[in-house]
């Protein structure tokens, strides 16, 4: 087989699947680990694919439609929400940024009474709306399929604010880009948001493991806890731990 062809194969199959390991295309396409590796090495170069630890992961382009990302592992962002809200207290400040792992914690944190949430996205300050006593929707030009504020005038009104909680959500996150996201504008917001924050998390489900977005995510790890629903592999623990990120694996409330 030419090595055009197995490039073709590799990526073939990461449009299918988050990451590939250089032993399962060793097995599938009948050459051997050095070969593959080779390939991976030449494809990374060209930027169409991220070469991690013992295989590949691809970089997205944009993320998945947020009608298909609220039924990946429900169950895993539940525990990640009822994890975290265990940790806010009633009467908190909170900034929330939008996404589908926000939104569930949004929903775990509805029967918490006298909450300032700033949020920019519209589904957001819907479910949690009964837990505020004071509820800032953050404005500006609306993204229609994440229902969500976004641009400079989002990007301005959030950097006046501060308060106790910010939360956030990662595109990605893999051991040599680390935090990534898939816009310019929802990077910065995120950003902002983060900053405003005076303990700041950033939730992600281990779907996020292994993928890279197109812009990095300026995170400061002081003041800062990742919250995940499972163990993140070796290679990702050993890059947060050399940028000093925490970390928490949820187990529920």
């Amino acid at each position: 087989m030419l090595a055009p062809q197995r490039h073709a194969l590799i990526l073939a199959q990461l449009d299918k699947e988050t990451t590939v390991s250089i032993r399962a295309l060793t097995q599938r396409l009948g050459v051997s680990r050095e070969t593959i590796r080779k390939d991976i090495e030449h494809l990374a170069s060209t930027a169409k694919l991220e070469q991690v630890r013992g295989g590949a992961t691809r970089i997205r382009t944009q993320e998945v439609p947020m009608a298909s990302r609220s039924r990946i592992n429900a169950d895993g962002k539940a525990r990640i929400a009822d994890t975290l809200a265990a940790r806010i207290p009633d009467g908190a400040s909170i900034f929330l940024d939008n996404g589908s792992s926000t939104r569930v914690l949004a929903q775990a944190l509805a029967e918490h009474r006298d909450l300032s949430v700033y949020t920019n996205d519209l589904d957001v300050a819907r479910i949690i709306a009964p837990a505020c006593a004071d509820l800032v929707a953050i404005g500006g030009r609306i993204d229609m399929e994440e229902m969500a504020a976004f641009g400079i005038e989002a990007l301005e009104q959030a950097a006046r604010y501060h308060v106790d909680i910010s939360v956030i959500s990662a595109g990605g996150l893999s051991a040599r880009a680390l935090l990534t996201d898939f816009s310019d504008e929802g990077m910065s917001l995120r950003a902002q948001i983060s900053r405003c924050g005076q303990t700041r998390y950033i939730i992600a489900d281990h779907e996020k493991f292994g993928v890279v977005g197109q812009f990095s995510l300026p995170i400061s790890a002081k003041d800062t806890c990742l919250v995940f629903d499972q163990e993140p592999p070796e290679d990702l623990r050993t890059a947060l731990h050399a940028q000093k990120f925490q970390y928490i694996v949820a187990t529920g409330a």
